[in-house]
């Protein structure tokens, strides 16, 4: 039962995503869309890496997608809003009225789009608050997956999207 509700809920949020005008909304929940959605490409990885010092952890969002997506999607979107990569039943996976995050559609696969999210903290001042989590999903080698970790992201979409690849060792720098 969950597999079924993770590809409704890949297919709903690219749907979602795709139908979405680019930031026009006004901010219902103390801050924009395009806010949100443009404080999750420039928010760090090191402030959502769980205590882990990762060796590149100083890379933004947006950048650390490209690298991982690189020349396989056809498509990414970006978008703001509440949370939709989410999981009542785990409060970890509870999500908020504020995220952002992006829709990613692989090269001769639209029907296995991909998506992230940047889970953030109640907005200050009419800004984003700070970013603390990663939810994403993705079909890998094993089918439809749901990742709370941005290396089982990227490990996973890279696998399968990538020709050879092979999931390199992690270089903690703790």
């Amino acid at each position: 039962m969950g597999w079924v509700l993770l590809a409704g809920l890949v297919v709903a949020t690219a749907a979602g995503a795709a139908q979405k005008s680019k930031g026009a909304k006004p901010a219902a929940r103390g801050v924009s869309d395009a806010a949100l959605a443009e404080a999750a490409k420039r928010a760090m990885l090191s402030e959502i890496d769980y205590g882990h010092e990762l060796c590149d952890g100083d890379r933004d969002i947006e950048t650390w997608l490209k690298d991982v997506v690189g020349e396989t999607a056809a498509k990414v979107e970006w978008r703001g809003g509440a949370c939709e990569l989410t999981n009542e039943l785990n409060p970890l996976d509870a999500g908020s009225d504020w995220c952002g995050g992006a829709t990613i559609i692989p090269k001769g696969h639209s029907k296995e789009p991909a998506a992230i999210e940047i889970y953030f903290e109640k907005p200050v001042a009419g800004k984003p608050g700070k970013p603390y989590a990663i939810r994403a999903v993705n079909y890998d080698v094993d089918g439809l997956d749901y990742k709370r970790d941005f290396l089982d992201f990227e490990y996973g979409y890279r696998q399968k999207y990538e020709k050879d690849f092979v999931r390199p060792e992690v270089e903690d720098c703790d």
